[in-house]
């Protein structure tokens, strides 16, 4: 797990602003030039590449060896008519009360041992440049003679000077937490024996990640018997992003909801502990609604789409990506001025976000309809196999409206075997990295009919310990409530043909009498943003 990602906007070499941001401006026929901007005065600022808004959010885990760099450069609106020197320098302990002030939260002005700049705390400016070569602002959590931060907030606010040239009064503003690593109130670490492997979805719509942390499965019969109790969920796929196409440039992109959006911008408070305890965290990506997705991009697109998706996990130290195609609206291609499906376009994708991504992270697919239906099928591909560019696909069909389904595609035909669903398995795809069982995190023991699972598991046809559960939930004030119908217990015990498996309700308990009762846990990480 990876608890630092540096992102370096543009190599030093080539740096300029305009290389990291698209400035082309399309101009109106007769539209003028804007000629105030043009005879104003010159204006200089200083600015960081890696943050448009000078406000740069740094979190590092107490003790860590590590540290972040980014480029400040100063940027004048015009071309400079003389060359001079700026200094940097820190806007002081005044500032960061005043700002602590303004903002509620109570910051300590950086030390100056925990930052450094790497060409010197100035930057030449030459003579007829709007950008200027950029300096390295590094910040460490430990710094080279082994010092290292405290847990709390600092701020480095960062100004710059001039004494030939009148500077805009901008400040540059270093936001830093420092945080203890997560480690399992009780202990349960995650469970991570090839016997059994659990993937979970979380609807960020209605849950923290968080909630991944509190799914812990224990064995009754075996309570006092150290390793008893272990934590589920080696991969949590949060929802939703999904394909957004810009009818202005015909690009298209992957676009995260605002709630996604969210828990991924407070990714040190929200993400990173699910991480710490062991446990992959993926975006799901669907279909966007526009008739435009995986099974019609052009190769443009394609590398379009690839681009943005790792920008994302980059941005947001994710640990891979899950392709769901569905909700695309291919119905609607033709009409909204899109091509129709085709078989070649998604194992193009596949192979592209694979080999982006790099084999330190997660690519995975959920094998549902139509878009995946043919990639058995290698001259359909277009001679990919896409399985050889999957750390795991699963299936994805799993509806509160139908008993479990087994969806093994190495064993269609056999008994237990879905015949609502059948499919083949994917070309270049071991059987051990497919997810044969899907189910909903709620469903009632006897209408699922989980005694096929059984059966099926006794038949030694199933190829692995992998099962996946949709949509986690805690326990909260719905239908499902009373019921107290919750997957992956049934899964679980269907699988090994132990009943004494079950979902250790202490850390999400609501009801008294219940082992471990700790008092009303309705909604424990529900949305609260």
């Amino acid at each position: 797990m990876r608890l630092h990602h540096t992102i370096l906007l543009c190599a030093a070499a080539a740096f300029t602003a305009a290389a990291c941001t698209d400035l082309s401006i399309t101009r109106i026929a007769g539209e003028q030039p804007d000629m105030e901007a043009i005879n104003s005065d010159p204006v200089i600022s200083l600015k960081a590449a890696q943050s448009p808004d000078n406000v740069w959010n740094i979190t590092f885990t107490y003790g860590q060896s590590i540290s972040e760099e980014n480029y400040i450069y100063i940027h004048a609106n015009r071309p400079t008519e003389s060359s001079f020197s700026v200094d940097l320098k820190s806007a002081g302990e005044e500032f960061v009360a005043e700002y602590s002030a303004k903002t509620g939260t109570e910051y300590q002005l950086l030390p100056q041992a925990f930052y450094r700049f790497s060409g010197g705390d100035y930057i030449d400016v030459q003579r007829g440049i709007q950008d200027s070569e950029p300096n390295t602002l590094t910040v460490y959590a430990r710094n080279l003679l082994g010092n290292v931060l405290e847990p709390g907030r600092y701020l480095l606010p960062l100004v710059a000077t001039c004494a030939t040239e009148t500077v805009k009064d901008t400040t540059l503003l270093v936001d830093i937490s420092v945080r203890e690593q997560w480690t399992d109130p009780d202990g349960y670490s995650l469970y991570e024996g090839e016997d059994m492997f659990t993937v979970f979805y979380i609807n960020t719509t209605q849950f923290d990640p968080r909630l991944a942390n509190d799914m812990i499965i224990y064995d009754m019969f075996a309570a006092q018997v150290e390793n008893s109790y272990r934590g589920l969920g080696n991969i949590v796929n949060l929802r939703t992003a999904s394909v957004d196409y810009d009818s202005a440039t015909g690009k298209v992109s992957v676009k995260p909801s605002s709630d996604l959006r969210y828990v991924l911008e407070h990714y040190a408070e929200r993400v990173l502990p699910v991480q710490e305890s062991g446990r992959k965290v993926c975006i799901c990506i669907e279909g966007g609604g526009q008739g435009i997705g995986f099974c019609n991009f052009s190769d443009a697109q394609i590398g379009e789409f690839t681009a943005s998706v790792k920008r994302m996990v980059d941005t947001y130290g994710l640990d891979g990506v899950n392709l769901w195609d569905r909700n695309t609206g291919y119905d609607k291609a033709v009409g909204n001025g899109f091509p129709e499906m085709n078989t070649t376009s998604y194992p193009k994708l596949i192979k592209a976000l694979w080999e982006a991504l790099g084999s330190d992270r997660l690519l995975t697919v959920t094998d549902y309809e139509e878009p995946t239906e043919y990639f058995w099928d290698m001259e359909a591909t277009g001679g990919i196999q896409p399985g050889q560019y999957l750390d795991y696909a699963w299936s994805g069909y799993c509806s509160e409206s139908e008993p479990v389904q087994i969806v093994d595609p190495w064993h269609q035909g056999q008994p237990n075997v879905s015949t609502l669903h059948p499919r083949k398995p994917i070309a270049g795809l071991d059987a051990s990295r497919y997810g044969c069982v899907h189910a909903t995190w709620y469903t009632d023991y006897t209408y699922a009919a989980t005694g096929s699972i059984t059966e099926w598991v006794k038949s030694a046809n199933n190829p692995n310990g992998i099962s996946v559960y949709y949509d986690i939930r805690s326990q909260v004030q719905d239908r499902y409530e009373s019921g107290m119908c919750w997957n992956p217990s049934f899964i679980l015990q269907a699988w090994f043909d132990n009943l004494g498996l079950s979902i250790d309700y202490d850390r999400l308990n609501n009801k008294e009498g219940f082992p471990g009762y700790i008092g009303n846990q309705y909604n424990k990480w529900a949305k609260d943003w």
